[in-house]
């Protein structure tokens, strides 16, 4: 990570250990990137993923923020700024479980090779949510090609995790369905659209989507963890 403008802004969060999501967030401005690694204890290069903090962190980063600030000592994790925290609204990756929990989202997908570490501990996080009946849970394993095993020789298949809200589970197999489509047509603005409101995003947030960000599905960028 470079010394730039562009890569001197972070998130700071209180994460709830419930649900594993920010329950409150604030952006700050750290010129010096050397500063910032002191105070997690790592090189200015190993900046790119997240970081727990500690009342003492948090106090030695309010005060290499520009402007110096003191910041609330319940703040306890830091991430780098992403461009998709510019989209005008809530953009549902890692807030799933509370908003699920509160009937906001109807649905939410999760996919990585497995066994993935992250992937595991998400599903945790979901476990005592569908014991007790307020989701429905859905594993789908999917056996590597011969080209995939060798090149993800630590890993045995494929693993999509879907979650729903009670009574829209019609929601995963519609889904499903455009994923076979998607195979057999490639990816399109009808389907990411389609995706989109699966997932409980708004007919204007798909328009958004679709008209700033949405790019070829092998760009990688996505509203959602899978």
């Amino acid at each position: 990570m470079s010394n730039t403008a562009e890569s001197t802004y972070f998130v700071l969060q209180e994460i709830d250990p419930a649900t594993g999501s920010a329950v409150a967030e604030a952006r700050i401005c750290v010129l010096d990137l050397k500063e910032l690694g002191a105070v997690l204890g790592c090189s200015s290069t190993q900046l790119s993923g997240s970081w727990e903090l500690d009342p003492g962190d948090i106090q030695r980063l309010g005060a290499i923020c520009i402007p110096p600030r003191e910041l609330d000592p319940r703040l306890n994790r830091i991430e780098p700024w992403h461009p998709i925290r510019e989209t005008p609204y809530l953009v549902h990756t890692n807030f799933e479980l509370p908003l699920m929990l509160e009937c906001r989202k109807p649905l939410a997908v999760f996919q990585d090779a497995y066994p993935a570490e992250w992937l595991t501990e998400m599903l945790v996080r979901f476990d005592p949510f569908v014991r007790s009946g307020r989701l429905v849970r859905r594993i789908m394993d999917t056996p590597f090609t011969n080209a995939e095993r060798a090149r993800f020789p630590k890993f045995e298949r494929w693993r999509r995790a879907f979650f729903a809200l009670p009574g829209e589970e019609w929601r995963i197999d519609a889904y499903l369905l455009a994923s076979q489509v998607s195979a057999k047509t490639g990816w399109n603005e009808a389907l990411e659209r389609m995706e989109g409101s699966l997932l409980g995003y708004e007919d204007w947030q798909n328009d958004w989507w679709v008209e700033h960000r949405a790019p070829p599905r092998e760009a990688g960028i996505r509203r959602e963890n899978e």
